[in-house]
């Protein structure tokens, strides 16, 4: 299955957590933790005009890190971190570039503002 195909297949949770993902290597904050993401995409919860009900949990992100991470839409990075129990803290980054996730999401009437964020800041 094609990248863009993958990228069609998800969901909203999905989408919103890809353009975190993307939003934070515009920064140059990749690879970044799952708490990071979360944050990022909270933040970005106002841009979306869609069927987002109420929060956005870490649950939920974790979740869809996962889920993109089996599809192969993200990739687990390894920075070496561990935690105080020694467990190491996965970290994420895009498979694609940001600017094919963006041109494959950029019919979707509900990212709209949230896919133009992340272009400006990509670039």
């Amino acid at each position: 299955m094609s990248e863009l195909t993958d990228v069609e297949a998800t969901t909203l949770t999905h989408r919103v957590v890809l353009l975190g993902i993307a939003e934070l290597g515009g920064s140059d904050a990749v690879p970044a933790h799952a708490g990071e993401v979360v944050s990022v995409c909270i933040d970005n919860l106002g841009d979306v005009d869609g069927d987002v009900v109420g929060r956005l949990s870490e649950a939920d992100v974790a979740r869809a890190l996962n889920e993109l991470e089996d599809t192969g839409l993200v990739d687990r990075a390894d920075v070496g971190d561990t935690s105080a129990v020694g467990k190491g803290r996965p970290a994420y980054v895009l498979a694609m570039e940001s600017e094919a996730l963006c041109e494959a999401l950029e019919d979707d009437d509900r990212l709209t503002s949230l896919v133009d964020h992340v272009e400006a800041v990509c670039h």
